[in-house]
């Protein structure tokens, strides 16, 4: 409980757990505003910097004898780079998969690692998810999806080396019905015509079994959206 109050000195208060509660949550709200946003990079940046600093204060707080703290050193910033490979491989892996999984027990674990007790990681984890599912909510009943994640993949997509025979055959899909086989977050996989494609939603997450229609073509990908009937 000493290390919660330690608010006297400003050098003190960032290796406190009321600190690095307030580094999570803004940097949560940073990726949330990454999520909905197409120019989601200065978003992104900032999400890693507030973790950054998170990570990098209970290191400080380790090497610093004057600062009373019972967190682990390194391992938590080695957790949360952990956790991001592995969210970062879930995105281009189509379909919800096991990395995914892995990755987000990482990213709430390093979380949970960066406070002197577990209780007030687990605390600072509720009180943070649910303070921006409530301001994805809002956002989304303004009109606002989840564009953000599919500009980042279709962004990495420009930069690969594309086949152009495979590239016209696919551009013919476009128009077409699809159906998705699995969920899109962005990516996943869609029927069309009975063939399995890769694709990736249009508006950042769809889910499993949803009737879709073939819009365009971004590499190895078809873009799909909900039919308006």
């Amino acid at each position: 409980m000493r290390n919660i109050f330690l608010l006297a000195n400003a050098d003190v208060f960032l290796l406190t757990d009321i600190a690095a509660f307030l580094l999570v949550l803004i940097g949560m709200f940073f990726l949330s505003l990454a999520l909905i946003n197409k120019k989601q990079t200065a978003y992104i940046t900032l999400f890693f910097l507030t973790h950054l600093i998170l990570f990098g204060s209970r290191i400080l707080c380790q090497t610093n004898s004057r600062i009373l703290c019972q967190t682990n050193n390194f391992y938590p910033l080695a957790i949360f780079i952990f956790g991001c490979i592995f969210i970062v491989l879930e995105i281009f892996i189509p379909g919800f998969t096991l990395t995914g999984v892995i990755g987000i027990l990482g990213y709430l674990t390093s979380i949970n690692l960066a406070f002197s007790d577990y209780k007030y990681g687990l605390l600072a984890i509720i009180i943070s998810l649910n303070l921006n599912i409530a301001f994805l909510r809002f956002m989304f009943k303004k009109g606002y999806t989840l564009k953000g994640l599919t500009h980042f993949v279709l962004s990495t997509q420009s930069n690969l080396k594309e086949n152009k025979e495979e590239i016209d055959e696919l551009e013919k899909l476009i128009g077409k019905e699809a159906k998705s086989i699995s969920s899109l977050g962005p990516t996943g996989f869609v029927l069309v015509d009975e063939v399995k494609y890769n694709a990736i939603s249009y508006d950042g997450y769809l889910d499993n079994n949803l009737d879709l229609k073939v819009i365009a073509v971004k590499g190895r990908y078809l873009i799909v959206d909900k039919e308006v009937k």
